[in-house]
C-alpha cells in the first residue's frame, strides 16, 4: 500500500472506501475524460450498494474531481488551463512551505529515506520499458518522496492540506495527453535531488526555493499538455 494520501482511509465505512476506491481510478488515470463512471460495477466490486458509492461521488464533485450531470451519470472533471494554473500556484507556496520546514525538522533517518526513494527513481529513469508501466512506478515513487518530505516537516496539520492538494496534481497529471513524467524522469530526479540536497545541509531559503521551482516545473510541463489538446 502507498504511503500517505487518501489510499490510507482515516474513517473507514462504505462511503469512504467508494471514495477512496474512485480516487485511486483518477489519480491513475484508469478512468479518462471521456468515461461515465459505472457506479453499479464499483458497487459490485465493493460489495455495497449504489449509495456509498454516490455519496462517494458527491464528495468528489465538491472537491472539484468529478461533475455531476443530473439524470445522466458522473465523470471526471475536464479542468480549465486558467484552473491547472491558479492550483499550482498554491500548490507550490504548500510544497515550499514543507521543504523549508523539513530543512529546519529532518532527522539522518529522514535524509536517509528520501536518499533511498531517490535512488529508486533514478533506477527508474534508466531503465528501458514502456511508458505506462515507467508512469505508474514513478507515481507511487513520488508519492512516497513527498510523504516522507511531509514527515520531516513535522507538521501533521500542514501535511494533510498539502497531502490532499497531491491528490489533485496526481489527477491532473494523469488526465494529461503524454505521460508527463515518463518523458521527464531525469529531469524530475534531478530536481529533487537539489531539494534533498538543501533539507539535509538544513537550509530552510534553498529548499523552499528548490521546492517551488519543482512544482512550477510540474505545471508547465502539464500546461503543454493542455494548451495542445
Amino acid at each position: 500500500m502507498e504511503q500517505g494520501g487518501f489510499l490510507n482511509s482515516r474513517r473507514g465505512g462504505l462511503a469512504e472506501r467508494a471514495y477512496d476506491h474512485i480516487k485511486r481510478m483518477l489519480v491513475t488515470g484508469e478512468v479518462t475524460r471521456q468515461n461515465w463512471f459505472p457506479i453499479d460495477e464499483i458497487a459490485a466490486t465493493l460489495k455495497s450498494s449504489r449509495q456509498p458509492v454516490m455519496d462517494a461521488l458527491r464528495r468528489l464533485s465538491t472537491e472539484g474531481f468529478v461533475d455531476i450531470v443530473p439524470q445522466v451519470g458522473c465523470r471526471p472533471r475536464n479542468p480549465e488551463i486558467s484552473e491547472i494554473r491558479d492550483f499550482y500556484r498554491l500548490f507550490a507556496e504548500g510544497e515550499s512551505i514543507i521543504a523549508e520546514l523539513a530543512a529546519v525538522r529532518s532527522t539522518p533517518d529522514n535524509i536517509l529515506a528520501l536518499r533511498l526513494i531517490s535512488s529508486q527513481i533514478n533506477a527508474l529513469a534508466n531503465q528501458m520499458g514502456g511508458l505506462d508501466n515507467k508512469a505508474d512506478t514513478y507515481r507511487s515513487l513520488n508519492r512516497q518522496l513527498h510523504s516522507e518530505i511531509r514527515r520531516a516537516a513535522r507538521s501533521p496539520s500542514l501535511a494533510e492540506i498539502v497531502e490532499s492538494l497531491g491528490d489533485r496534481s496526481d489527477f491532473y497529471i494523469a488526465f494529461s495527453r503524454n505521460k508527463v513524467f515518463a518523458l521527464n524522469l531525469k529531469v524530475a530526479h534531478a530536481e529533487h535531488e537539489e531539494v534533498i540536497a538543501a533539507i539535509e545541509a538544513h537550509d530552510p531559503r534553498k529548499a523552499r526555493s528548490a521546492m517551488k521551482k519543482h512544482i512550477r516545473a510540474t505545471e508547465k510541463r502539464l500546461e503543454m499538455n493542455f494548451v495542445n489538446d
